[in-house]
């Protein structure tokens, strides 16, 4: 924590939520922002990647896509949405390409090793390659703000509730939705 409020620039706190992900042979990651799952707080939310063990690039690992962060009009759109009000199923894209294609910047990952850590903002598009080993990937996603900046209750407090909505009752296909948009 001392790490994060130095680098936050004052008492930082850390979500009572934490995401293990394990990831299977042949599955990823599609390209999307933390904050359309996390965005209810302040949007000066980080995400720490953290390998659990060596993950090679045939294991899958974390992919960026650098400069995404200045995609406006991705952040107009699908930047502003939030999973559990709009009911939009899906990542922003299953194909790495048509993001860089379409919108600029450059993928972007390495071999992992253990004790390695990624920590980026909720505007960095990233995803996973796929996982063409026969083991599972395995990793911890954890998020780190301001103590003193507005927190999204989904993921914070004795009870966090999560996602209550997301994918329950009528959903809007990504496709829909990046049409509506039009991105």
């Amino acid at each position: 924590m001392g790490f994060f409020d130095e680098f936050l620039g004052g008492p930082s706190l850390t979500y009572d939520v934490k995401w293990l992900r394990g990831v299977p042979q042949n599955e990823f990651s599609g390209a999307h922002y933390d904050i359309v799952y996390m965005g209810r707080g302040t949007k000066n939310v980080y995400t720490t990647w953290t390998p659990i063990g060596d993950v090679s690039y045939e294991m899958g690992g974390l992919a960026l896509c650098l400069g995404s962060q200045h995609f406006d009009k991705i952040k107009e759109t699908y930047g502003q949405m939030d999973v559990d009000r709009d009911n939009v199923v899906g990542w922003f894209s299953n194909d790495p390409i048509e993001v860089v294609d379409k919108f600029g910047g450059q993928w972007a990952t390495t071999e992992f090793q253990a004790g390695d850590a990624i920590i980026f903002g909720m505007y960095i598009m990233h995803g996973s390659v796929t996982n063409t080993s026969n083991r599972y990937r395995i990793s911890v996603d954890t998020r780190y703000q301001l103590a003193s900046e507005p927190v999204d209750e989904r993921w914070y407090g004795e009870k966090p509730k999560m996602h209550y909505a997301w994918s329950k009752g009528k959903t809007v296909s990504m496709e829909e939705a990046r049409q509506k948009w039009g991105v």
